[in-house]
């Protein structure tokens, strides 16, 4: 039936809503009693435009007094389907899409915003991993796509499943997983300037089918008894790996620290009067947030006869320079690379079995099961910092040098038991 002017005018609401398909296009004339009576337009369809979309409910406007004539309804309704498909927005932000200058921002300019931000709040290491997962991002998506496209209500929680889904059909799971969660940082950052409406950020809610096939793989680590083979195999050198990176390899198994922070090491960071190596909070590999700036924050290494020895040998080949692992011929760092503690156990044949943060784990487990330390003091040593969350954190400045220091000499004796040999010349 198709309705007339004058017939849309005496159309007499019932005590049900009446819904009247105008012209078999998903355009509909809906007469209710309240509010007042009303006769408005309403358009339907789905989007996205599958049969898998959600129906969407779009208001034309209200007869006589944002519509006269049916005939501008359905010009109207018209023009927002071909502006949904040609956009691919949902019909639902024809009229926000008009009004809102916001929604003129690209996904390159909010990307770029963001990065900017970062950069201020973020250390570098951790800005530059940010950086190039947008980057990579910004290729998938495409630089000229509009930040609207992927609120809510436009269909943007099926654009970021899918880039996790294309993501993880490459085996990159873990992947996937943090560029959905970078992902929510930056819509959360649009939102809070304004650039996207508010609870339209379609990377709020992790998924449940996110990483629902992987299964997550441990660093490779080995159990107590099997040290003594280790340290063997560092004797030998069957790769032939440099004086250098031998006795780094020593310094880390021995010093409890993180690879990062390791390799990073300068020579005027060890306190010779305390007998201690203070290493400054902000750097890189100490895993610690840029705002914990603060000497709470520093990372402090009790030195041991057997570490004072070891560095005995290492200031033989860098004690006039200023880092204790440096490497002249680096390109990337001025220093060894931080993969070059990993890569050595690798031509040494413990590839599958150990990695150098793997070798944390054996330090944690025989630290309590054997050395019968507090599991508090180990997790101190290796560079944890959960005593200084919370509230109560704010207040903790504790060190316990003294019983950390005990861990230490006790452990520098058990590797030298185990078979670690100190002087490479030796070997």
């Amino acid at each position: 039936m198709t309705l007339s002017n004058s017939k849309i005018k005496t159309r007499k609401p019932l005590d049900e809503r009446q819904v009247i398909p105008m012209d078999g296009k998903g355009l509909y004339l809906i007469v209710e009693k309240y509010p007042s009576k009303s006769k408005r337009f309403e358009g339907r369809m789905r989007f996205p435009r599958t049969r898998k979309g959600n129906m969407k409910y779009v208001p034309i406007g209200i007869w006589e007094k944002d519509i006269q004539d049916r005939e501008d309804a359905i010009k109207k309704w018209d023009l927002i389907k071909s502006w949904s498909k040609q956009n691919g927005l949902c019909p639902t932000l024809f009229e926000k899409q008009i009004q809102r200058l916001e929604s003129k921002k690209t996904l390159q300019e909010v990307f770029s915003a963001f990065t900017e931000y970062q950069k201020k709040v973020v250390k570098e290491v951790t800005w530059k991993d940010r950086r190039n997962k947008l980057n990579q991002m910004l290729e998938y998506f495409g630089e000229g796509t509009p930040l609207v496209n992927f609120e809510l209500e436009n269909g943007g929680r099926e654009i970021i499943i899918e880039m996790q889904r294309v993501i993880e059909s490459r085996g990159s799971h873990d992947h996937a997983g943090r560029c959905r969660s970078l992902l929510k940082g930056v819509f959360n950052f649009a939102i809070d300037r304004g650039w996207m409406r508010e609870n339209q950020n379609p990377a709020s809610r992790k998924p449940k089918t996110e990483g629902i096939s992987h299964i997550k793989k441990s660093n490779p680590t080995i159990s107590w008894d099997e040290v003594p083979e280790l340290m063997e195999s560092i004797k030998e050198n069957s790769c032939d790996g440099s004086i250098l990176t031998q006795l780094a390899l020593k310094f880390y198994l021995m010093s409890c620290c993180r690879v990062g922070a390791v390799v990073r090491l300068e020579w005027n960071w060890f306190d010779q009067s305390n007998d201690i190596w203070v290493i400054p909070p902000d750097t890189s590999g100490l895993k610690r947030k840029r705002k914990n700036t603060s000497n709470d924050y520093a990372h402090i290494i009790p030195v041991t006869p057997e570490m004072n020895l070891l560095m005995n040998e290492i200031k033989k080949i860098t004690g006039h320079q200023k880092y204790v692992f440096l490497s002249p011929e680096g390109e990337k760092y001025p220093h060894l690379n931080p993969e070059t503690i990993n890569t050595h156990l690798k031509r040494l044949g413990w590839k599958k079995r150990l990695t150098a943060h793997g070798w944390r784990d054996v330090l944690v487990t025989a630290g309590q099961e054997i050395g019968d330390f507090p599991k508090e003091i180990i997790f101190r040593q290796i560079g944890h910092t959960e005593h200084k969350q919370g509230t109560s954190g704010a207040y903790d400045n504790t060190q316990f040098i003294d019983k950390r220091r005990e861990l230490m000499n006790w452990w520098s004796k058990e590797l030298v038991t185990q078979g670690m040999v100190i002087s490479v010349e030796n070997n």
